[in-house]
């Protein structure tokens, strides 16, 4: 086991400095052990890259770089065994206009007949339902105890509140303050930012007697922080909708494995780019091995989830927020038995960069009956929450 911080590993010279490539040969397995990397142009894993915590919760690394390129190789960041348990930020840079890597493009993470591994804290509750209406100007929410689990949010996190007016562009985005349990044994969390518009909880009764209905609707409340952040960089990406992506691809079942579970993932997607989406599982096959779980994935500028050519993907417990386009996104119709289930999907907006129908785009867009979707709410769009085009 090769580290960073040590001169030996470099050959007795200098570590990597600002714009230096670094390549992991087949057989070392290189271990990031110092707080931050200088801002690298290309890092390639043939062998191994991992990153272990601190054993301090709250010490923070970070990781920048223009490409990764995981080929034949591993990359891990955590993993479901033993997570990631202290605080990660990988930040990937470069513009639309620098040179591409075939199929993977730029300010990318791809894997190609690789492993990624990446793990953040598991979050026992990654969104649920407000308990009672929150009015506007409210500076608190109370919460239900969904499936009576134990409310695992902090002060200082961020979370979101699905709109329940007539506009899918009312959610809106604050940090705890304060979280306490109320009388009843619910948790009320508090933000210093009053809310701007009324977020409905209640149950509505239609009819009488035999013929009495109820309906029970309730704005969803999502958590977006997570202990592993993986974005694109400050400069370029939001004022050019230029950000980060992920690209698991290798033509043959199970020959790319991307896990990615309990990360947070911002600034993320490319406009105008086809097939840079922030999580995209391109032309595999089966990948019974992978899934896309428990992830908070907001502001990005090209979808969130895209599922091309592949089957037995599961992509389960995401929160997805202030999304461009088709947010889950299922692409060929050729397509199967992949599991899309217990998502939240808020504030849907349309987008000009790809195809036509983004301008009218859905929360979560099916080509193909043969999957599983069930158990997801789609909370906000500027048109559509589910489209069938089979």
């Amino acid at each position: 086991m090769s580290k960073w911080s040590d001169s030996e590993t470099w050959g007795g010279d200098l570590a990597p400095r600002d714009g230096e490539a670094v390549s992991i040969p087949k057989g070392q397995h290189l271990l990031f052990d110092i707080d931050a990397s200088p801002k690298l142009s290309f890092v390639a894993v043939e062998g191994s890259l991992i990153f272990p915590p601190d054993s301090d919760p709250n010490h923070l690394r970070k990781f920048d770089a223009h490409y990764i390129l995981v080929k034949n190789g591993y990359m891990e960041v955590g993993t479901e065994e033993n997570r990631y348990t202290s605080k990660m930020e990988i930040t990937m840079w470069s513009t639309k206009y620098d040179p591409n890597l075939p199929i993977f493009g730029n300010k990318v993470i791809g894997v190609n007949y690789g492993s990624l591994e990446m793990h953040g804290i598991k979050r026992a509750v990654t969104w649920t339902d407000l308990d009672a209406t929150a009015d506007a100007g409210a500076t608190s929410i109370t919460l239900r105890n969904k499936d009576s689990l134990t409310l695992d949010w902090a002060v200082g996190e961020e979370i979101v509140i699905a709109p329940s007016t007539f506009s899918g562009r009312d959610a809106e985005q604050r940090k705890i303050e304060t979280i306490s349990l109320n009388s009843d044994g619910l948790p009320v969390i508090t933000f210093t930012e009053p809310l701007l518009t009324k977020h409905y909880a209640g149950v509505q009764t239609f009819g009488t007697g035999d013929n009495e209905e109820t309906i029970e609707m309730r704005a969803e409340v999502g958590l977006l922080t997570r202990n592993v952040k993986f974005m694109g960089d400050p400069e370029h990406s939001k004022d050019n909708q230029y950000g980060a992506v992920i690209i698991c691809h290798s033509p043959g079942d199970e020959t790319t494995q991307c896990r990615i579970d309990s990360i947070e993932l911002t600034m993320v997607g490319q406009a105008f780019i086809l097939g840079s989406y922030p999580i995209h599982f391109h032309m595999i096959g089966t990948v019974h091995k992978s899934y896309v779980r428990d992830n908070a994935i907001h502001h990005s500028f090209n979808r969130a989830v895209t599922i091309h050519g592949v089957h037995y993907l599961r992509v389960q417990n995401n929160v997805a927020y202030h999304t461009m386009g088709h947010t889950i996104f299922i692409e060929d119709a050729v397509e199967s038995r992949n599991l899309i289930e217990n998502n939240l999907i808020l504030d849907v907006r349309r987008s000009w960069s790809l195809l036509n129908t983004d301008q009218t785009p859905a929360s979560i867009w099916i080509t193909n009956p043969d999957n599983i979707i069930r158990g997801n709410h789609a909370g906000g769009s500027d048109r559509y929450s589910y489209w069938y085009d089979l």
